[in-house]
């Protein structure tokens, strides 16, 4: 029995990353999350957690070292402690308790809907803090300016 001539297509040269090259099967094999991408077939799909603001609260060894499930308490009690704090905030300002009249407009507001307005607010915050850090840093250039300027 003669060795058939190597299929080109699955040696380890020419797998693409993200792509396991196994000689015994000849074969390469997509990444476990490319069927995630490959699969349209509509149904509804369990959302994975997003980790958009993880490093804001966890530093990089945290991040390498706990697990997202437990990551996942951490930032959720994070979280109520913060909106305890709001409250707190809002009590001491007498913002809060808000009178139910002035809830009427927000009366059967779907739950994803507020999620997409925190979110939009949240999002023209950071667009803000980054315009006011660019407002303090012209400033900032601007007295350097004056004050060489005012030497000469």
């Amino acid at each position: 029995m003669q060795d058939q001539p190597c299929d080109l297509r699955s040696s380890p040269a020419s797998a693409s990353e993200g792509q396991t090259y196994l000689p015994h099967l000849r074969t390469t094999i997509p990444h476990p999350y490319a069927r995630l991408y490959a699969k349209k077939d509509g149904a509804k799909r369990r959302r994975i957690w997003n980790h958009a603001l993880e490093k804001s609260l966890f530093s990089a060894h945290e991040l390498s070292t706990m697990g997202a499930p437990h990551r996942r308490t951490i930032y959720t009690a994070s979280l109520e402690a913060h909106v305890d704090r709001l409250h707190a905030q809002l009590i001491s300002v007498g913002f809060y308790p808000v009178p139910f009249e002035k809830l009427d407009p927000f009366k059967g507001l779907n739950s994803k809907t507020a999620k997409s307005m925190v979110a939009g607010l949240q999002h023209d915050d950071s667009h803000m803090k980054l315009k006011l850090l660019e407002i303090e840093r012209a400033v900032s250039r601007y007295r350097l300016c004056v004050k060489i300027q005012t030497r000469c």
